[in-house]
């Protein structure tokens, strides 16, 4: 009887959970085509690192836990517990329907290994749950609250710890001794003895199979709510970190306009089958949100919350869908029951702009802090971006000062709108060559619009020039030929003016049969290396820091002249996370004698804070919460440093305005790193065609 009960629960089980699972994978192929399937070999490695090893998960899960050195290691030992035990889970349902069954047959040293092994984890892992438990009660970390599903899946998970210990003790006592695995540092065979009577007269069998069954039962109940759970990230972990993106850095669509009828994401359907895969892998640890700029700031985005809503919204949909199709193939339909499903289906709210707010997609700065900390590689930025798209193209709301932007980049092919016959002012006196007059230059140096256009940057870019000039460096720039490279425009959704602007950019370089390029914005660097490709545009980008580092190691330039001023070091985003350059800049402000070493802040790195102008946010009003730069602003003062040191002219602009904001302009410097090391250069200043005084800013409208 027993075997036949528990094979028609196994079964009813399996049945039960096929079918919930085969109903979420309809919903996920709904999505557009992805190309996921190349590189295997790669992408298994990315499971045995990212999955098995759990590479990411045991990090901090928040600035403040980084800070204090906390981090989520206690979930390891909880998912290495359960690959552990799956075998005992294997081989107590094998015992369900073949009594006699287990897996001695390995050898009995190599089986009396894993039992205890199995046994000591079950231990490790009960006291990981009590920990839980602890931890969201009493401790109670940032967005990780103690519910009735957390409670839930503890305490299922507990309970399956709990019984394996009642079974296999009481079966000992019941059967009369103690099995040869368990004879020595075993919990089991420990709490056998402590019972202290072996006789199967006592009930002790019985207590045993009530252990069993309990076992058997919540395992299978546990596998059955996973697909309802926050725990369907154990259904959706493997394949998103198997199908993750392994090297591309495209912050927008892979698609091309001209062979599309719909702009960017407003239903969907209009997702890949991969960004809803992130939905069903999300794991709700929330370092996304504990580590977005936005959401400390007091901006209303929760990246974790809108991964939650995409998938919230692919199953309340889809729901409705089946439950018309089923209705309509009935035998005899029931109009009335089919139109209502449909009058539902029209009457939920649309995901853009309805379930996820225009306001909580114009909030993101695409820093990629939440991708960077996501133990499952789900892509936040790209899904917010797709949003953005639809808004601006298909539904034409945006803020207004964006608008302004569009007019600016449309008109004049630069945000700040200034005609591109000035795009050349910035280097008066410093005889900048064009590449139409020097075609043979082994560099084009992209100059970027605040590199021309901005008082501030354009020093930053003198400094840069005069370096370049300093080392002998062959390098030429576009002149009055160059074009914004789109950024701007693509992070904010306008992606039919960034195509237009990349190719047209494109087809201008490859005119000019340039290979090499040098950048002193990250934006541009980022865009031109990773992004132009889709266009037919491949060079060797290089960013400013990169080749200064090197210009320094290969002695063309030796910084000799003390600067005195100590200073600390703010990483940009598209730089570091995007580009995963964080040595370069650290090389180049470490060479520099006299200053007593880099004062490193406390978010660095890949862990670094925005400065709050990327995804577009340069050139919107920020008027919810606190200003981003200004949060990293303060960060910046708490070190004491006297010069900021930057390396991106979004980040030079963000901090030196946070530094206003402060009233602390007369304690630190806002200073690109080729301003810094052009202060230890002797004698730069004889160059043969020295600088003209810089330009003072214009502050009336700041």
């Amino acid at each position: 009887m027993k075997q036949f009960l528990f094979a028609a629960l196994l079964f009813a089980s399996l049945a039960f959970f096929a079918r919930t699972v085969t109903r979420l994978t309809k919903f996920l192929l709904k999505g557009r085509p992805d190309a996921r399937f190349d590189r295997w070999p790669e992408r298994a490695w990315s499971v045995l690192i990212y999955f098995f090893g759990q590479a990411k998960v045991g990090e901090a899960p928040s600035y403040d836990a980084l800070k204090k050195g906390i981090t989520s290691k206690h979930h390891l030992w909880i998912f290495w517990g359960f690959l552990l035990i799956t075998f005992g889970t294997v081989e107590l349902w094998a015992n369900g329907i073949v009594p006699s069954f287990n897996f001695s047959f390995l050898g009995a040293g190599l089986y009396g290994v894993i039992k205890a092994s199995i046994d000591a984890m079950n231990l490790i892992v009960l006291a990981m749950i009590v920990y839980a438990f602890i931890r969201r009660i009493f401790l109670k970390p940032r967005l990780i609250p103690m519910n009735l599903d957390a409670g839930l899946i503890l305490g299922m998970i507990g309970l399956l710890m709990i019984s394996h210990f009642v079974y296999h003790a009481y079966h000992f006592v019941g059967e009369g001794a103690i099995e040869p695995w368990a004879e020595s540092w075993s919990v089991s065979g420990w709490l056998a003895r402590r019972i202290g009577v072996y006789d199967p007269s006592e009930g002790f069998a019985t207590v045993a199979q009530v252990g069993w069954w309990v076992h058997v039962v919540t395992l299978l109940v546990f596998m059955n709510y996973i697909p309802f759970s926050k725990h369907i990230h154990l259904l959706g972990a493997l394949p998103n970190i198997l199908f993750r993106n392994l090297d591309e850095r495209i912050v927008g669509t892979r698609r091309n306009l001209e062979d599309e009828t719909d702009y960017g994401v407003g239903t969907i359907e209009q997702f890949t089958w991969k960004q809803l895969l992130d939905g069903y892998a999300c794991t709700e640890c929330a370092r996304c949100s504990n580590f977005c700029p936005a959401y400390n700031t007091e901006k209303p985005l929760s990246p974790m919350q809108i991964i939650h809503d995409m998938k919230a919204e692919m199953i309340e949909r889809g729901d409705l869908e089946m439950k018309i199709a089923r209705l309509e193939k009935q035998p005899h339909p029931i109009q009335a029951l089919i139109d209502q499903a449909k009058r539902e289906l029209d009457e939920m709210a649309p995901l853009v702009g309805g379930r996820i707010k225009d306001e909580t997609l114009w909030a993101c700065t695409t820093c990629g802090a939440c991708q960077e900390v996501c133990p499952v590689f789900i892509e936040h930025p790209r899904a917010i971006v797709d949003m953005r798209t639809w808004l601006v193209l298909s539904e034409s709301r945006m803020p207004a000062e964006l608008q302004r932007t569009f007019t600016n980049l449309e008109r004049n092919s630069n945000p700040w709108g200034i005609g591109a016959d000035q795009r050349m002012n910035w280097a008066e006196g410093l005889s900048v060559p064009t590449i139409a007059e020097t075609p043979d230059a082994e560099y084009l140096l992209f100059v970027g619009c605040a590199g021309a256009f901005d008082d501030r940057i354009k020093k930053s870019m003198r400094a840069l020039v005069q370096l370049l000039q300093a080392a002998k460096v062959s390098y030429a720039v576009l002149g009055a030929e160059e074009q914004c490279t789109g950024d701007p425009a693509r992070r904010s959704g306008n992606e039919y003016l960034f195509q237009t602007q990349a190719q047209a950019n494109v087809d201008l370089m490859n005119r000019y049969k340039v290979t090499k390029v040098i950048s002193s914005c990250p934006h541009c660097f980022h865009t031109i290396r990773n992004e132009y490709p889709q266009f037919g545009g491949k060079y060797e980008v290089i960013h400013h820091s990169q080749l200064l580092a090197h210009l320094i190691e290969s002695k063309r330039l030796l910084p000799m002249n003390p600067v005195t001023k100590n200073f600390t070091y703010h990483d940009s985003c598209y730089l570091g996370r995007w580009n995963g350059e964080y040595d370069a800049p650290r090389k180049v402000l470490e060479s520099i004698p006299g200053s007593g070493g880099l004062i490193e802040l406390g978010r660095k790195k890949e862990h670094g804070f925005c400065c709050g102008g990327g995804g577009g946010r340069m050139w919107m009003e920020e008027k919810i919460g606190t200003r981003v730069n200004r949060n990293r602003t303060d960060e910046i003062l708490a070190t004491g440093a006297q010069i900021a040191a930057v390396a991106c002219p979004y980040c030079t602009i963000m901090i030196t305005d946070g530094v206003k904001d402060a009233g602390a302009e007369e304690r630190i410097e806002v200073l690109d790193i080729a301003e810094v090391l052009i202060r230890s250069i002797p004698n730069i200043l004889k160059n043969p065609n020295p600088p003209v005084p810089y330009p003072a800013r214009d502050t009336s409208n700041d």
